[in-house]
Formats: structure tokens, C-alpha cells, sequence
């Protein structure tokens, strides 16, 4: 377990509604109407969500935001309307200001680290001392660089709620039917993109130390087939911990991040969710992750 020297009060769950529901009242937060439809592909019910807000949002990547001399880190110092508790020294729990669906929480860095670097096991322990203060299961994700759905600069893992009806998002249920056993890296062949992600059934991998060792494991193999500038998503769930790399950041104008990686798609018009309906979610993640037999061909290398 994570060493309690966090500010994270046991009244998580009611502290994140307070917040939440003040920072929409002083407008601090913007929350997006959006319309959600299911989609069943391969046994699995992919969540495709119509928020017509983000064609309005800031679309600039990190390294084009810090490039601009009048760029303002909205983390350093962030807004204390979205502010929610300290976690530790090294990290603050926020509201996400543009959220698509309630509750949207933001895990930062303290200090200014870059996004993109790797997870560390201090990035894990702030995990693990929130959501063991939640009582509702989450969906943690790391979207590692501007080609997997960074927006800021500015290192921040992001955490929604599980969405109602689901132990897994789709992608990471569907992963979960490998034969994978607890500690291995395995890639999924059920999935027509390329991953990484080792099970989380053991109570000692549900540690700072474990999941910073699973995620390591990971990761390693990832670089290994595409080299240590890839971009990648990480999807974190309580069964697992599963990688994504990334071979671009959308296709036909959707584009997709972590969450589309698990299988949960944002759409910003009508023509985008009906290209999502035509080409079917995994269609669309085919062309933005790297082919499947690249990661296979990794772990199998690594084994010999």
C-alpha cells in the first residue's frame, strides 16, 4: 500500500461532488452535453459518445503551446476553484475543466515534469492513494504524447469514472481474454492493434512497486519494437494495465486518446460518428495503433 503521508480526505467520493458541482456553479469547469450509443463488436459493447463541444475546444499540441511566448500552465499554479486535495509533496488532485462526463479528475505533478516522461512509481502511489479512497471503480489513463492524445504540456495522468454496466472498458475486456498469466507481458491477438499489458490479479502488483514494475515490464517491450520516442497510451483498470502504441493521433478527422483506445470514442459532428458507425470502433483503432503481429512478434523475441 501507498505510505499515507498524502491530504486525501476518506470522504473522496463527496469531496469530488462538492467540487465539482461548485466549480460548475463559478463557472470554473465547462461540462459538455453529449449523447451516448452503444456499439457490439467482437462480444464487446464499445461506447461511442456525440459531444458536439469539442469542435470548439483548443486543438494545439504541447510542444506547439510551449513554443508560444504568451503560453500559461493551467497546472502551475492551477485554478484552486478545481483544485480538489493535496496528494503528498508530489502531486495535486484536480477537476478536468473540460470534461465530457462528471467527476473527471486529474492527478499533476507538483512540479513542472514533462508529459511524455515515464510513469514513475511515485506517479503510481498517487494513483493508488486516490482511487483506495473512492468506492466506485475508475479508469486511469496516460496519454503519453502528442500522437496519443497529449494536450498539455505539463506530465498529468487522467481518471473517469467507470462508466455503468462495465467491469472492464471494451478494449481491456477484450484483452482479458488471453491466456495471459499475472507478472507476464502479453499481447492480445483478438485486438487488430498492437498491445501490452500484464494482469493485475495479484495483491502484491496492486502496489506502487508492482504496478511501476508491470508498467516497466511494458513498456520496455514497447520500446523494444518501435523504439523510445513512440507515442502510447496507457489504460489502467483494476484487472490490468495495458499499453497502446501509437502510429498516429486520428484517422478521417476522429481523434482518438486513451479512452478511444480502451473502446470508450469521443465524436465531434454526425459525420464522425457515422464514419465510427461504418467502420466500426476497432476499424478505426486498426489505423491509428500499429499492427497487431509488430507486438506479437516483441513479446515472442523477448521470450527466446
Amino acid at each position: 500500500m501507498a505510505q499515507k503521508i498524502n491530504h486525501i480526505p476518506k470522504r473522496l467520493d463527496s469531496l469530488v461532488r462538492e467540487r465539482y458541482a461548485s466549480a460548475i456553479a463559478e463557472g470554473a469547469l465547462l461540462f459538455s452535453d453529449s449523447v451516448v450509443s452503444s456499439q457490439r463488436e467482437q462480444g464487446a459493447d464499445f461506447e461511442v459518445r456525440y459531444v458536439p463541444a469539442l469542435a470548439k475546444r483548443p486543438s494545439s499540441k504541447p510542444s506547439e503551446k510551449q513554443a508560444r511566448g504568451d503560453f500559461v500552465n493551467p497546472f502551475l499554479p492551477f485554478d484552486p476553484r478545481l483544485h480538489v486535495a493535496r496528494i503528498g509533496s508530489t502531486h495535486q488532485l484536480l477537476l478536468n475543466k473540460y470534461c465530457v462526463a462528471p467527476n473527471h479528475l486529474l492527478i499533476t505533478t507538483s512540479e513542472f515534469k514533462q508529459q511524455g516522461e515515464p510513469l514513475t512509481a511515485s506517479d503510481f502511489a498517487a494513483v493508488l492513494d486516490t482511487v483506495s479512497n473512492l468506492s466506485q471503480a475508475h479508469i486511469v489513463f496516460y496519454n503519453s504524447g502528442e500522437e496519443s492524445g497529449a494536450s498539455q504540456p505539463h506530465k498529468h495522468l487522467q481518471m473517469l469514472p467507470m462508466p455503468d454496466g462495465m467491469s472492464s472498458p471494451p478494449s481491456v475486456s477484450i484483452w482479458l481474454r488471453s491466456t495471459c498469466k499475472a507478472g507476464q507481458v502479453c499481447s492480445s491477438s483478438d485486438l487488430p492493434f498492437a498491445n501490452f499489458g500484464c494482469r493485475l490479479e495479484s495483491a502484491a502488483v496492486l502496489s506502487p512497486t508492482g504496478l511501476y514494475t508491470a508498467y516497466s515490464a511494458a513498456l520496455q517491450r514497447l520500446v523494444a519494437a518501435y523504439g523510445d520516442s513512440v507515442s502510447y497510451n496507457m489504460v489502467l483498470t483494476p484487472l490490468a494495465l495495458v499499453l497502446f502504441p501509437r502510429l498516429r493521433g486520428s484517422w478521417q478527422g476522429v481523434s482518438i486518446n486513451s479512452l478511444g483506445m480502451a473502446g470508450l470514442i469521443l465524436c465531434k459532428s454526425t459525420k464522425e460518428m457515422d464514419l465510427v458507425k461504418g467502420s466500426g470502433v476497432l476499424g478505426i483503432l486498426s489505423q491509428v495503433g500499429f499492427p497487431p503481429e509488430s507486438a506479437s512478434q516483441a513479446i515472442h523475441s523477448s521470450e527466446n
